[in-house]
């Protein structure tokens, strides 16, 4: 099937809302224009500059980023022993894959319906709030009336031998394969090409498909992650996150910065920053008691006046508030679904609600990511992960890992059916001591 990611018309369509966004001047901008006129308004665009009054300081190098934080502090990092550590890499594999599982049927349910249409199904079917695996088990009718598609009908966890592919487990594996090829040094270069000879392109969707296509047009990172890519603020970056925390426990800044060589190649600004701010979150998640601190660390590595930042630090001050996650995610929703539902934005609010409310709680946490809405699996993934990181292999309940059999399937040359204890463990060797 096409799909209409390269549509000059669908570009300029994109690029007029996201240049909006970032505080450009759209005006004398049609967008009902021929394929080489939508191109030409496309360049146009990404040459003007920021509106000098607009509210947020997003600067897009790596240097300009660190000078935009806000203070630093140094965690403790050492004397972590090995056993430790693989059971805190366990954690994360598995963690990351639960939550991602769980959301996967939701995925393009919860783009389309939201929470709302989530929390109907859930409702019927006794199921609310969620707190297991669902198996989709409705009769056509039920189905028929909730809008749900005809390829979940019996849709069963226990169907499968290990955690399917999924975009988000693909990227994961990619960094692990990145720094085994390319060492700790690894150039954003490194990464593109990493990318062309180890994940198909049709294994890659928005942002980073734009990106691939301009890889072989010998289109070189960081301008691949702009050039006429009007979905760089998209969720794509975000989810490439992971590797980069697992492998960096206690260290931050080192951790911020490998997600900022990896986003950079198809991302910018806050799409860049959703991979620092998890990246970074999911280092402290090793070293750390508590979810708070876990967030606190993930903001200390983006600008503090971006909007992801303020956007996250004006839930916190209503989640401080206000106790029931409904309401949390309602504030949401209000607030923040203007953005596409894919957008970096409103889905990491919903990381962080996510957190905040599940309370260190892994059932809770992840249940609570993907009943919110918009991507689903990305958003589970991305909790169950920080919180595998935090609570370790040991106490995650079976219910969530025992479907996932120590197995999981990626779309990545070479790593096509593997297990997740061995991920852990070639994890634990790349750390450094």
């Amino acid at each position: 099937m096409l799909v209409d990611y390269f549509y000059p018309k669908e570009l300029l369509r994109l690029e007029l809302i996201q240049a909006k966004e970032e505080g450009k001047d759209i005006s004398g901008i049609e967008a009902n224009l021929d394929d080489q006129e939508a191109l030409d308004a496309l360049d146009e665009l990404q040459k003007r500059e920021v509106s000098q009054d607009f509210a947020y300081d997003e600067p897009n190098t790596l240097e300009e980023i660190k000078k935009s934080r806000p203070a630093q502090k140094d965690l403790n990092n050492k004397n972590l022993s090995d056993e430790f550590l693989l059971d805190r890499l366990e954690g994360a594999w598995l963690g990351r894959s639960a939550g991602c599982w769980l959301g996967k049927p939701w995925e393009a349910f919860g783009m389309e319906k939201g929470r709302e249409g989530i929390k109907a199904v859930l409702k019927e079917a006794n199921r609310y709030p969620m707190n297991s695996y669902t198996d989709f088990d409705y009769s056509d009718e039920f189905m028929k009336r909730h809008g749900l598609h005809e390829s979940l009908k019996d849709y069963r966890y226990a169907s499968f031998d290990g955690m399917p592919e999924d975009d988000d487990l693909n990227y994961t594996v990619i960094g692990l394969d990145i720094v085994k090829r390319h060492g700790r040094d690894f150039t954003s270069v490194d990464v593109a090409n990493t990318w062309m000879t180890q994940l198909p392109v049709l294994h890659t969707f928005t942002a980073e498909r734009v990106a691939y296509r301009n890889f072989l047009n010998l289109i070189s990172p960081p301008e691949s992650g702009f050039y006429r890519n009007p979905y760089r603020e998209w969720i794509g970056a975000q989810i490439r996150a992971d590797f980069w925390g697992y492998i960096n426990p206690g260290d931050l800044e080192l951790a911020a910065e490998y997600a900022y060589r990896d986003a950079c190649i198809s991302h910018t600004k806050n799409g860049i920053y959703g991979e620092m701010f998890v990246a970074a979150a999911i280092a402290a998640a090793f070293v750390v008691d508590s979810v708070e601190e876990v967030i606190e660390a993930g903001l200390s590595q983006i600008p503090e006046n971006c909007r992801l930042a303020v956007a996250i630090k004006d839930f916190l001050n209503f989640a401080a508030e206000e106790t029931d996650f409904e309401k949390g995610l309602d504030y949401i929703w209000e607030k923040y679904s203007s953005y596409n539902p894919v957008h970096t934005i409103n889905n990491a609010l919903i990381v962080v609600a996510g957190l905040v409310y599940g309370k260190k709680d892994f059932s809770k946490t992840i249940s609570i990511a993907v009943m919110g809405g918009w991507d689903t699996d990305c958003n589970g993934a991305t909790a169950g992960s920080i919180l595998g990181t935090l609570l370790g292999a040991k106490e995650l309940p079976e219910k969530w890992t025992a479907p996932i059999n120590n197995t999981l399937y990626t779309g990545v040359q070479g790593y096509n059916k593997v297990k997740i204890s061995d991920l852990a463990k070639e994890s634990l060797k790349l750390i450094q001591k």
